[in-house]
């Protein structure tokens, strides 16, 4: 049955157009050269600089359109959707990448130029994701994400978003000393609102030392001088204490800086990151608490 057949496509297809001796058995898909062996259908390719390949846009006249072109054609299209989609999405994700990387570097050079080291995390760090710092290169001015932990009212952290480097630490702070709209947040915070600023003390985490550290920061400062000679991860994160209850937190000058151990703190902080456990339990620990436990992770 095979000779059958071989033959009938044989006769159908005519004599070999390559070698013109033997019985033509395939026709190339693309310039229909018919040919005779695979000898002859490499031959053909050369001569005519063929892939081979169909070419699925060439015009077919409506009264040869069969159900094969049809099907060819759908498939096309179909296949041209996927490529615009990948296209699509590809240009999105390399065009968010750039612009991240773009934040990151200019912030980053914009923090050096004021004698401050910012270090950033993995992505996977939630820490990492809500940083909106950013520097506005137009007026040359860092606009800074800021976490403040009032440590008395059980750790409440309240986050300060676009905050000028020029405002003055008392002043934004202040505003969470007034009364708040909401009730719950109201009831935690009206003991620091009776104290004011002058019963507060604020210390910011000496991320780079070993051990719990912390630079204590003059209200009266603003943000630029308060995080000179500073190293920062992501953002900065400043305790809010009452005088009375400062004396647990261990104070160092920034000239005691040791900033060449920046990166080790945070190798090691991502290190730990998937064993760390939230240290915030209770009052009594709060002078001894890392801001990197496993909150800071997403799954």
């Amino acid at each position: 049955m095979e000779t059958e057949i071989s033959t009938n496509t044989s006769t159908r297809l005519g004599i070999c157009e390559v070698c013109g001796f033997r019985d033509a058995r395939y026709a190339c898909p693309k310039c229909e050269v018919k040919t005779c062996s695979l000898k002859c259908v490499k031959i053909h390719k050369l001569e005519l600089e063929c892939d081979g390949f169909r070419d699925r846009t060439k015009f077919v006249p409506l009264n040869k359109f069969t159900n094969f072109d049809l099907s060819g054609d759908y498939r096309l299209l179909e296949e041209i959707s996927r490529n615009v989609e990948t296209v699509k999405k590809n240009f999105r994700q390399n065009y968010s990448y750039s612009n991240k990387n773009t934040r990151l570097y200019g912030l980053r050079n914009a923090a050096n130029q004021r004698q401050t080291t910012i270090k950033f995390l993995p992505d996977k760090f939630a820490r990492h994701r809500v940083n909106s710092s950013h520097v506005h290169f137009k007026s040359n001015i860092i606009y800074w994400h800021i976490e403040w932990v009032f440590v008395n009212s059980n750790v409440q952290k309240i986050y300060d978003q676009k905050i000028s480097e020029n405002e003055k630490l008392g002043t934004v702070l202040s505003k969470h000393l007034i009364k708040q709209e909401v009730p719950e947040l109201q009831e935690k915070l009206q003991y620091y609102q009776s104290a004011g600023i002058s019963g507060l003390k604020l210390f910011l985490k000496a991320e780079q030392k070993s051990g719990k550290k912390f630079y204590e920061l003059d209200p009266t400062m603003t943000i630029k001088e308060g995080l000179r000679k500073k190293i920062i991860i992501e953002y900065p994160t400043i305790h809010v204490v009452f005088k009375d209850h400062s004396y647990g937190y261990c104070v160092i000058d920034s000239d005691d800086e040791e900033s060449n151990n920046g990166n080790d703190v945070v190798n090691k902080i991502i290190k730990k990151s998937e064993s760390d456990e939230n240290l915030y339990k209770s009052l009594k620990n709060l002078l001894f608490i890392s801001e990197y436990s496993e909150e800071e992770m997403s799954e």
